[in-house]
């Protein structure tokens, strides 16, 4: 083959190649942000909870248009959670990566020409070099890049998968709260009903003569002590919803019907005890710290490759003005003898030492956090009993008040006395039971039981 035929070869492979580079590169098209905001309708708000990565929630069968139980209320918020959405979208960047950490280094070619300047007696022609290189300094490394990566993108998902449960939980604890104050209003305003029932009673009495104006008054002064704690209990009311509405992507304000919670259930409790020791295994939040060491392992042996030569391989085709044609072939690599990645290993060493210490901490702070719940729990329960066994006795002492009221045998303030007594006790027994509700919602997300059970095998 001619001198000029490979000149024509090479101008046909440079050009092949810059079309092929061409239309391998991505486009650009700009994506605006939005100019307002975008709530969710409650009638527009994704309820096939199928895709859910919590089995208990997956088989959730949720109807907008009747009251919604607290597993549904928890699918509601994984599907809908705008701050969730954006998790996801962020757990591309990790996608992307280890995409990237997996792809070969690009070849490297050069290409130069040489054209002669003014006459001599020997005779000239165009100087011409091209060269193909390859950098094989990263394929060393390719395997340790690679499977940090991968590592690295488990613990993305891992992470999302504990901010699944996070959302479920805090969506479950303002549902708890939510019926919990709709449970204290009935009993204030039925303690509400009675007291104006009193009121009417007592100044139709004093219009006739018969009861004093005192007597009014002081049913008059109980009514806005009433009236009190029902404005105090509104505020919190739409605070809880508020709340709630924001996991759901709703606007503040959008009311919801939630049914009635269930029962507290013993042997839920029992189960979530019996995980202590498997924490590590089952919480995605110790799992991706368990991922994230595992990342950090292989980018510490990624630096220790490093300290070996860099090795570059390349071949080159030339010919000078004399008309004189070489082909060539060339390696280099660098000399690890001044810098030979020491300071990056002792980095990544120190940076594995602080991530097994943290994973150590967390692990030993997550069970530290499951016992005390469970010793709250059985406190509360004790609690609970005691106040429900003293609830019929402070029933009665009520009843006798105002019958002894009615007959004149005690006064005014020591039958109010009693009835506040008898309303503290009711509010007390519904405040023990949603204190339970809150503490089982806790201790199922932090030991993967109820709604959360068996989410871990994702």
């Amino acid at each position: 083959m001619t001198p000029t035929h490979l000149t024509r070869l090479a101008r046909a492979a440079c050009a092949t190649t810059l079309c092929g580079v061409l239309f391998a590169c991505a486009s650009y098209s700009p994506k605006p942000l939005p100019g307002r905001v975008a709530w969710n309708r409650r009638s527009q708000l994704r309820v096939d909870a199928r895709d859910i990565a919590l089995p208990a929630l997956a088989a959730q069968r949720i109807d907008l248009n009747a009251p919604l139980t607290l597993p549904a209320v928890a699918a509601l918020a994984v599907l809908n959670d705008p701050a969730l959405r954006v998790a996801r979208d962020r757990a591309g960047v990790a996608g992307a990566q280890a995409f990237a950490a997996g792809l070969l280094p690009d070849p490297l070619f050069s290409a130069s020409r040489a054209i002669p300047q003014g006459h001599s007696g020997n005779p000239t022609t165009t100087a011409y070099a091209l060269g193909l290189a390859l950098n094989l300094g990263q394929l060393v490394t390719r395997g340790a890049a690679v499977a940090a990566a991968q590592d690295r993108l488990r613990q993305v998902d891992l992470q999302i998968l504990w901010q699944e449960w996070q959302t479920a939980a805090a969506a479950e604890a303002d549902d708890v709260a939510l019926v919990g104050l709709r449970q204290r209003d009935r009993l204030l305003r039925e303690q509400r009903d009675a007291v104006l029932e009193r009121l009417r009673r007592d100044r139709a009495e004093q219009a006739e003569g018969i009861e004093p104006r005192t007597t009014a008054d002081a049913d008059l002064v109980e009514l806005q002590a009433l009236e009190r704690r029902l404005a105090v209990d509104a505020r919190q009311r739409a605070a809880r919803l508020a709340a709630l509405d924001a996991l759901l992507g709703l606007r503040p304000g959008t009311p919801l019907r939630l049914a009635e919670q269930p029962r507290f259930d013993p042997a839920a409790v029992r189960g979530a005890a019996a995980t202590l020791d498997r924490l590590g295994a089952i919480r995605p939040d110790l799992m991706a710290l368990r991922a994230g060491y595992a990342s950090q392992e292989q980018r510490l042996r990624q630096a220790v490759l490093s300290q070996f030569p860099s090795i570059a391989v390349g071949i080159s085709r030339a010919r000078d003005t004399s008309d004189v044609n070489t082909v060539g072939f060339g390696i280099t690599f660098n000399l690890p003898v001044l810098n030979g990645s020491r300071g990056a290993i002792a980095v990544q060493r120190a940076t594995r030492r602080a991530l097994y210490d943290d994973y150590a901490l967390r692990l030993k702070q997550s069970r530290a956090e499951v016992e005390r719940i469970l010793a709250d729990i059985g406190l509360l329960r004790r609690q609970q009993a005691a106040l429900e066994d003293a609830l019929p006795a402070l029933r009665n002492a009520a009843r006798a008040a105002d019958a002894a009221l009615r007959e004149g045998d005690i006064t005014l303030p020591q039958a109010q006395s009693q009835r506040r007594a008898l309303l503290d006790q009711r509010l007390a027994v519904q405040r023990g039971v949603q204190q339970l509700a809150e503490q089982t919602v806790a201790l199922q997300l932090l030991t993967g039981r109820g709604v959360f059970a068996q989410a871990a095998r994702r």
